[in-house]
């Protein structure tokens, strides 16, 4: 067994049967697919049952970090492949990823990630740059050197050789949401002197979203999960830094878009919520 792609799912049966059969239909066979139901209450284990998956269902729901790491725990690959129940992978997804591991001396990759086109307010949400570089790109929201190696990744499509995430010690099962964990999980990584190469032929698809309800509540936990990130770092500014530089390519990169007000406005909303995610964990950390 050369791969375990895990994949975390709560309520997900709107998007899991998808992400199945693009896992039915891949190129590459030698592989597993391990689905960690997190105490869904839809059809979300029936829907994994009736596909060749291995299911593990929690009796209680403990976010996406948790899942991961039971699912690395019952992995038997040894290259462990992340990917979440509402995306789609690539026909050539695990190809590519083995041609990487077999050609690279490297640790980790972080493959790329394709937005699908949306509203007017969906396609402006995509081009902030989350998750994994939006409709931007990776390499704008994170930095990528000439050679192509980088110094994140988002789980959503990304792998890791099993040896080297149990010496980091997997993602951190602080974090509630998503987010945040695999920037600490690439943090980690990258302090040990582990490579990650970014690779943009290792495709996955991913709906974007549309509503600007479920765009703020998203934000604040984004805020939520920096508080539990910058607890638990040392060199904030850096991060500071960066976010600042991939804010400065979104506004140059759309300025003559028609999206740019639209833009303007999230980027607003984004820093503001996220700021009032923050306070929130950070009152609540001083109180717990």
């Amino acid at each position: 067994m050369n791969f375990s792609v895990i994949v975390p799912a709560y309520n997900a049966e709107a998007t899991l049967p998808a992400l199945l059969d693009s896992l039915s239909n891949q190129s590459y066979n030698d592989f597993e697919v391990i689905v960690i139901d997190d105490s869904s209450g839809d059809k979300t284990p029936q829907i994994a049952r009736s596909y060749p998956c291995k299911l593990i269902t929690l009796p209680e729901n403990r976010g996406p970090a948790y899942c991961r790491n039971i699912g690395v725990k019952n992995a038997r690959g040894e290259i462990l492949v992340f990917t979440d129940s509402d995306c789609r992978v690539d026909p050539n997804w695990l190809t590519n990823i083995n041609n990487y591991f077999s050609l690279n001396d490297i640790e980790a990759i972080m493959g790329r990630l394709v937005l699908m086109p949306s509203s007017l307010l969906g396609d402006s949400i995509s081009a902030l740059g989350f998750p994994a570089g939006g409709t931007i790109g990776f390499d704008r929201i994170w930095k990528v050197d000439q050679n192509g190696f980088t110094d994140s990744l988002s789980t959503c499509n990304c792998a890791v050789k099993k040896n080297v995430f149990r010496t980091v010690g997997g993602f951190d099962e602080s974090f509630p949401f998503p987010g945040g964990e695999d920037t600490l999980f690439a943090f980690n990584l990258r302090k040990r002197d582990y490579r990650i190469k970014y690779c943009p032929d290792v495709l996955v698809h991913h709906g974007s979203r549309d509503s600007l309800t479920d765009f703020v509540k998203w934000q604040f936990k984004r805020g939520f999960s920096s508080y539990i990130f910058s607890s638990k770092v040392s060199g904030k500014k850096k991060f500071l830094t960066l976010r600042l530089w991939s804010t400065g390519n979104i506004l140059r990169h759309y300025y003559n878009d028609r999206k740019f007000p639209l833009i303007v406005m999230l980027l607003s909303t984004s820093f503001l919520v996220q700021f009032a995610g923050f306070l929130y964990g950070r009152h609540k950390g001083r109180y717990a």
